[in-house]
């Protein structure tokens, strides 16, 4: 009865963000269909409204993705989430971004600084999150903050124009800001449930023809958890600094320093799986006001030149330079697992800490070019190279001294300098050293307007260096292998695209099972179908688009020994999503998504099961966000918004066991006077107990809970 009533849901669901298409449809040929007067009348309404509305959708692809194709053309699925629509809806993190396109899901993950060491895209682990279409390395050293952000790229499937290397569930791509076309000064002020407190400021001169211009922004927040004692400061510094030779020719430098410290820097429990929500909810067993302080610091330099020659041809060279340190302290079991009672109500804990250092050196040179062969076949030519160096460790050890706490009587307070004593011996370490080249050449075919066929591939090598504290000798693996992609995109009508893609990626995989089997490079193959149409004069943008992703020699956590993966033989995602994002009227926007994965073993090597779900992803997630602006005559300058998250069916460690679905409500408030906006958010206005993340195996669930009910307020001055 539950599985029909979750069926139904969802089909509702669906027939509610299809309808957006068919409601728009309507709307606009109702338009077409008024009096010239009437249509008048209506146009200058949305005058008012449009620059804005524009702003909470893109329409193409930005420049550090290379390929210089309108959205609507391009064979694949982009999501693009602008800084406008981040505002609206609070999102200071990339966690919380993730609302606004389909099948995205953060997995467990206990770090604070917002690593995104478990994100999971339709159903598969992505390992890289790029910036301005760079790699910045292992996910668990990734910070984001809405300081830095100008857009967000959710890039479903493979993408060899990015890179051919990595899942083919997609990728993540962080615009970060820089001067704009115009001068701006803006200052922002948050407060909120938890004791946060935010402040930052946005400064940037207008770009000139011939000249300097910059960017600057600044944030400082202070925040608190809903669990005991912990909490944590993230200072920003963002420079961006660009010089225009000439309107064809600049030179652009940027600085990123993001550093955050934190305190009892985990959010993570453990208990028998059938007794989840039974503690209280700000319990932190695995927390205590002596630990000592954990600590995220980020340095990334960016140089970027650009030439036009003219119109059609354009050359851009880049290159990044990151180093992110960390030290992250926590409190663990003295069986060396997340703290949990015995059935006395007992139990010992010891000081953990890891040590994880990041660095990336990136550089990357390609050219566009626009050229014709005959009268009507017009080339959009793609064509670089890049060179990456990447180096991740992480060094792993627990505290010598074990404290007892006990269930009924829980006191907290221990020593600092005791919790600092380590013991000799280290529990892991592990260090990768990447290095990649790649090569590539892509051509979009444009026949009479209508008919677009994309050709091409890339080569890329790879050579890994391995080293653990179970295999301390190195594994060295050189690698390489070409990547094709082939798509194609006919033009229904100026606002329709209809396409199909083909695309390959491969892993290149360090390491070992438990029993010594060396790992096979990852393969795989990614097949789509879509619709897409824009509404509107291309204010709303709509898309449905079916998926087959098929990966070789996948791995996963060993449920015998969760120290190590096992290796697959392969694993299938099939589903569809259906995505719309952008303005419908005058008064109202929206952005909602669905996403159905069905992730399967399809052939196994060793201890799973051919046809059982493969672990950790959901099968379905739908999020749907509205904000209704009242016009001009009625409550001048105000706002609400709603919206809503559900996660459907997560898969575990433990096969054919899922976590709990959940859905979780949000809404707002926001007035608008002049050049002020404040808002007032709530989120989870149910004030609903749920799991956000976590993985049951050997029995127990080891999970982070969502937030409880909590507010936050802003004002936004442009000055």
């Amino acid at each position: 009865m539950k599985d029909t009533r979750t069926v139904l849901r969802n089909l509702v669901t669906f027939i509610m963000l299809t309808g957006f298409s068919v409601g728009a449809y309507a709307q606009e040929g109702l338009q077409k269909s008024l009096p010239d007067s009437l249509r008048s009348d209506l146009n200058l309404q949305e005058v008012v409204i449009q620059g804005y509305a524009r702003k909470m959708k893109v329409d193409s692809l930005s420049s550090t993705l290379k390929i210089d194709v309108p959205l609507l053309q391009l064979p694949q699925q982009v999501t693009t989430v602008s800084a406008e629509l981040l505002r609206e809806q609070g999102i200071l993190e990339l966690k919380d971004a993730v609302r606004n396109t389909a099948g995205v899901y953060f997995g467990l993950n206990n770090n604070v600084f917002d690593g995104s060491s478990n994100l999971y895209m339709r159903g598969f682990a992505q390992n890289s999150i790029y910036r301005n279409g760079l790699p910045s390395g292992d996910n668990r050293s990734v910070q984001t903050d809405e300081a830095i952000i100008e857009s967000i790229e959710f890039i479903k499937g493979a993408a060899g124009f990015l890179n051919s290397s990595g899942e083919a569930g997609g990728r993540i791509n962080i615009i970060t800001k820089v001067p704009r076309d115009e001068a701006m000064l803006k200052a922002n002020i948050q407060g909120g449930s938890f004791g946060l407190f935010r402040a930052a400021i946005d400064v940037g001169s207008a770009v000139k023809e011939k000249g300097f211009s910059y960017r600057f922004n600044e944030a400082f927040t202070r925040q608190g958890y809903y669990r005991d004692f912990m909490k944590g400061n993230k200072i920003i510094l963002a420079h961006v600094l660009q010089y225009n030779f000439s309107k064809r020719t600049s030179l652009l430098g940027e600085l990123i320093i993001n550093n955050g410290t934190s305190r009892n820097a985990t959010l993570t429990r453990v208990t028998p799986f059938d007794e989840i929500f039974k503690d209280r909810l700000r319990s932190n067993i695995g927390g205590d006001p002596g630990m000592p302080k954990s600590w995220a610091n980020e340095q990334t330099a960016r140089l970027v030149f650009t030439h036009a020659f003219n119109d059609r041809w354009k050359i851009t060279s880049q290159s990044s330079f990151k180093n992110n340190p960390s030290e992250i302290w926590s409190m663990l079991g003295s069986d060396y697992n997340t703290v949990s009672f015995d059935s006395t109500g007992f139990t010992e804990r010891r000081s953990f800490r890891t040590d994880m250092k990041a660095r990336v050196w990136a550089t990357q040179f390609f050219v566009n070019g626009r050229f014709n062969t005959g009268k009507s076949i017009e080339h959009r030519l793609m064509a670089g190279g890049e060179y990456f160096s990447t180096t991740d460790s992480t060094y792993q050890i627990f505290g010598e001294n074990a404290f007892p706490l006990y269930r009924d009587n829980q006191q907290y307070g221990l020593n600092t300098d005791q919790l600092r004593v380590m013991q000799e011996t280290p529990y892991n370490y592990f260090q990768t050293d990447n290095k990649w080249l790649a090569f590539y050449l892509y051509d979009a075919i444009n026949f009479n307007d209508r008919l677009i066929l994309t050709l091409g591939g890339r080569y890329t090598h790879n050579s890994r260096d391995a080293r653990t504290f179970y295999s301390p000798a190195n594994a060295n693996l050189k690698q390489g292998a070409f990547t094709p992609r082939a798509g194609l995109t006919y033009m229904v009508d100026p606002r329709t695209s209809a396409f199909f893609l083909y695309d390959q990626t491969f892993v290149p995989t360090s390491g070992q099972d438990r029993l010594g089997n060396v790992f096979k490079p990852i393969r795989g193959n990614d097949m789509e179908l879509g619709l897409k149409r824009n509404w509107f004069d291309g204010l709303l943008a709509t898309s449905l688009t079916g998926f087959i992703i098929e990966r070789n020699n996948m791995t996963a956590q060993d449920p015998e020994d969760t120290k190590f993966s096992l290796q697959l033989g392969e694993v299938r995602s099939k589903g569809f999503e259906v995505e719309a994002i952008g303005s419908i009227s005058p008064y109202v926007a929206l952005s909602a998504n669905y996403g159905f994965a069905d992730v399967k073993v399809t052939e196994d090597t060793r201890t799973q099961k051919a046809g059982s779900r493969y672990q950790s992803a959901p099968q379905q997630t739908v999020n749907t966000w509205f904000r209704y602006s009242f016009p001009p005559h009625i409550f001048s300058g105000f706002s609400i918004n709603v919206g809503s998250t559900s996660i459907i069916k997560r898969g575990t460690t433990t096969a054919d066991v899922f976590l709990p679905d959940f859905t979780k409500f949000d809404a707002g408030i926001a007035y608008n006077r002049g050049k002020v906006t404040t808002r007032f958010m709530l989120d989870n206005i149910t004030n609903k107990r749920y799991i956000a993340a976590g993985d049951i195996y050997g029995g127990r669930g080891y999970y982070t809970e969502g937030a409880p009910l909590n507010a936050r307020m802003s004002v936004t001055i442009l000055l």
